[in-house]
């Protein structure tokens, strides 16, 4: 039972259990409640305590009696105190429910891996596509994140990230709100409102906000992540639990859900939403400033013996790279040349990002600029 004793301490407290400060120079913690003024929890400062084992094993033993919760969630409770922490349960509608199929086991980790970061790169950028999920952020707050045991009562991937694991700011939330918090929240909110906009009938309205910036916790990105959920015969439902830290209760006036329920038949629908907003950001022309290196020359020698032509850069934008092609006069080209051959040599260029896969296109180049080391 690998429980320490500050973490016991800490979870009672978040119960009502009130320490008693004379024991601690005796080596002890000793709680009490006011709702039960004849029961005391009584266990060892120090871990390494002949009897830590068996003291700790009684306080477990009373917390489960006097809140009414199982053992198993009082340790859980414990082992997460500063941990949020999401339940994704896939519930079989089938009377045969001892199993799932090990594909769909794999899709759904990944679904959830991919919530993740589509919810931290909203936090840090909210839009309502999201080109690459490699902002380094989100990856960063995916490895603090645990995968927990899984529970008895349905097939679940149990997920907890330490509210204090980056010191990263978002943008989304009160500044005091850390990063980790913000980017469960975005889960939260995201799927509310689908699952709210899909019931009430109001998913053209919910798109055109997303659309036009006034729902920032939605992204084609986190509606693909749903949809790896998805199982082949729709034969699945997906609840989603949140169970936020105690060390940061939650905000009244951010009006969260501890459970939404995603139906089986709202998957091909989140699908649909996913891709009107692909599509729509498919549509728009982005023109920019990149700062780019010259990675490949595809030019050929025109009739006055000077080559122009198709060059692929990679551009270098916040905290991702872009591969992209783009066309050179003569001119642009022979500094692409020199840029491609000097070790250090950069170029900076103005044009208009098209979406797509890389490499992507980039037209209308009204600035290439060769900057030498």
């Amino acid at each position: 039972m690998n429980i320490s004793p500050i973490n016991l301490r800490d979870y009672a407290k978040t119960l009502g259990w009130n320490l008693l400060t004379r024991a601690v120079e005796d080596g002890l913690y000793v709680l009490s409640h006011p709702d039960y003024s004849k029961r005391q929890l009584v266990f060892p400062i120090n871990s390494d305590a002949p009897d830590y084992e068996d003291a700790v094993e009684i306080s477990l033993t009373k917390l489960s009696e006097l809140s009414k919760q199982s053992l198993p969630s009082i340790i859980s409770g414990i082992n997460e105190l500063r941990d949020d922490t999401i339940r994704f349960r896939i519930v079989d509608s089938r009377n045969d429910n001892n199993f799932i199929p090990l594909s769909y086991a794999i899709t759904a980790i990944n679904g959830t891996k991919e919530i993740f970061l589509a919810a931290a790169s909203s936090v840090l950028k909210p839009q309502a596509h999201h080109p690459r999920l490699s902002r380094v952020e989100a990856w960063q707050l995916l490895d603090a994140s645990r995968f927990r045991h899984t529970e008895t009562g349905s097939f679940v991937i149990k997920i907890s990230s330490p509210i204090n694991a980056l010191e990263v700011q978002g943008n989304l939330f009160e500044e005091n709100i850390p990063f980790a918090r913000q980017t469960t929240l975005v889960i939260n909110k995201g799927l509310r409102k689908l699952v709210t906009a899909i019931q009430a009938d109001t998913l053209t309205q919910l798109v055109d906000e997303i659309k036009s910036g006034d729902v920032k916790e939605i992204s084609s990105n986190l509606c693909k992540a749903i949809t790896n959920f998805k199982e082949e015969h729709d034969d699945f439902d997906l609840f989603v639990d949140f169970n936020w830290a105690r060390e940061l209760p939650i905000q009244e006036d951010l009006k969260v859900s501890d459970i939404i329920k995603i139906q089986r038949d709202y998957f091909n629908i989140i699908d649909d939403v996913r891709r009107d907003l692909r599509n729509s950001e498919r549509q728009k022309k982005r023109e920019d400033v990149f700062m780019a290196t010259v990675e490949h020359l595809a030019g050929e020698i025109d009739d006055n013996n000077r080559r122009s032509g198709d060059v692929i850069l990679n551009l270098y934008q916040e905290d991702e790279i872009i591969k992209a092609k783009t066309n050179l006069d003569a001119r642009q080209y022979t500094d692409a040349d020199t840029a491609h051959m000097t070790a250090g040599s950069y170029v900076r260029i103005k044009g208009k990002l098209h979406p797509g896969n890389q490499p992507r296109n980039l037209t209308d180049v009204s600035l290439f600029e060769l900057i030498m080391p």
